[in-house]
């Protein structure tokens, strides 16, 4: 049986950067990866799209989420910034409107009201540090919910759960307000910088994938693709990780699968009851992220719509044949991303001659190593299973974006997840 210092399993970010720091610190690491590829729920595929490469998952950063910038910057990855457009598409179910803000001149007031609520709820709190131990359990409760104790009304009531649906990838009965408040909070409370932070940020000239490979051939830890994680025994001396590729023995392991998938692994000692729990009622994020390529739309379109089959409608690139598209839904049903008719229906909300001639999706949700998208909290989550989801279990550590401070969710904050594990293991080691 092969024995290593760290099993780490996953090769996402989290995994990939708590390997190479503990490789750093002379530790012997392998890294088992359930898919035939790195970069866990980032998935960059080139030259989709007329030779247009798209990120399936997780696409923008911004300077502030220091720990990604710090590894852009360390390993000279290309970036560049989103091109801003001219003006915002509004769509009122399916109904474009020809206004300048998304709610006529009766209703500025309200809209003004709007964008205060989320302003002043989202400086309540600081987002570094835990936010079940601060006073905002008010702020935990359906995104419908905080519209409605917030005094919204119109269609800026509208616009705004629409707009926190879009960047918790969930429904408004079932995402939690305050893990999109932790958006604005982290971008200094600006409105301005939490869409900067969602869709209009920077992006890889060459891909996720690019910072990936950098991070896992610096480190040079041993890689097995294709080697999903069936058990994880511990004992006083160890663990024994049994993987389809067969089983090692490690001193400790680094755990970075998603949430839901946990309760698919046998763990011996089991996993304890809060783990277990939120294994089983999984995180928020089940919505869609569908690619599309169109022809008769904005070369600029930047569309947010309330009431409508996506959330989000905005154009990446210009091809010879169209416009690429990107476009979020909040519930994984809402399109069939394989049903070019049906992906034109839900475009055309936002762009009504759009003619959709492509379309490209992964459908996250039923992906049995993911089992959803990029990780937010349902309501009421956080006073549950905030502290538990990264704390260890003996020799058993735990990692991943779910597991983040400030940027939970995000590339950034599985890159801080990352350092922090090999952290631990270091220091529990001395």
């Amino acid at each position: 049986m092969d024995r290593y210092d760290v099993v780490v399993i996953g090769a996402g970010f989290a995994g990939l950067t708590a390997a190479r720091d503990l490789r750093e610190a002379g530790k012997d690491v392998l890294v088992l990866e359930a898919r035939d590829r790195i970069g866990g729920s980032t998935w960059y595929q080139p030259d989709v799209f007329d030779g247009v490469g798209l990120e399936m998952g997780g696409t923008w950063i911004v300077p502030q989420q220091t720990h990604v910038w710090a590894e852009v910057q360390r390993y000279g990855i290309a970036v560049e910034d989103s091109e801003l457009p001219a003006r915002m598409t509004w769509s009122d179910r399916g109904q474009v409107l020809d206004t300048l803000l998304p709610v006529p001149p009766q209703e500025y007031e309200q809209l003004e009201h709007a964008v205060r609520a989320l302003i002043t709820d989202a400086s309540r709190f600081d987002p570094t540090r835990p936010l079940s131990e601060q006073d905002v359990a008010d702020l935990d409760v359906p995104i419908r919910q905080w519209a409605e104790n917030a005094g919204l009304t119109g269609n800026a009531k509208e616009l705004m759960m629409s707009w926190f649906c879009g960047c918790a990838n969930a429904s408004e009965d079932t995402g939690s307000a305050l893990d999109i408040l932790r958006w604005c909070s982290s971008m200094d409370s600006s409105l301005w910088g939490m869409v900067q932070a969602s869709v209009l940020g920077f992006t890889f000239v060459d891909g996720t994938a690019s910072l990936a490979r950098a991070i896992r051939d610096d480190g040079g830890a041993e890689l097995r693709l294709s080697s999903p994680v069936r058990k994880v025994e511990s004992d006083d001396e160890g663990v024994t990780v049994t993987c389809d590729g067969g089983v090692v023995r490690a001193d400790r392991v680094v755990m970075t699968t998603p949430v839901g998938v946990w309760q698919d692994i046998e763990f011996s000692p089991a996993l304890p009851a809060d783990k277990l729990a939120i294994s089983r009622e999984n995180h928020a994020g089940q919505g869609q992220k569908i690619w599309a390529l169109a022809r008769n739309v904005p070369e600029d379109i930047s569309g947010f719509g309330w009431g409508t089959s996506f959330d989000y409608v905005g154009a990446m690139k210009t091809t010879d044949r169209g416009v690429v598209l990107v476009c979020f839904a909040p519930e994984h049903d809402r399109v069939d991303a394989d049903d070019l008719a049906d992906v034109q229906r839900a475009v055309r909300e936002f762009a009504p001659e759009a003619e959709v001639l492509d379309a490209h999706s992964h459908a996250w949700v039923h992906d049995e190593y993911s089992k959803g998208t990029w990780a937010t909290f349902r309501a009421g989550q956080f006073a549950k299973y905030e502290l538990c989801v990264g704390r260890a279990e003996g020799r058993v550590h735990f990692s991943g974006s779910h597991t983040a401070r400030r940027w939970r969710a995000f590339i950034d904050g599985a890159i801080e997840s990352g350092k922090r594990t090999a952290a631990e293991i270091l220091a529990a080691e001395q």
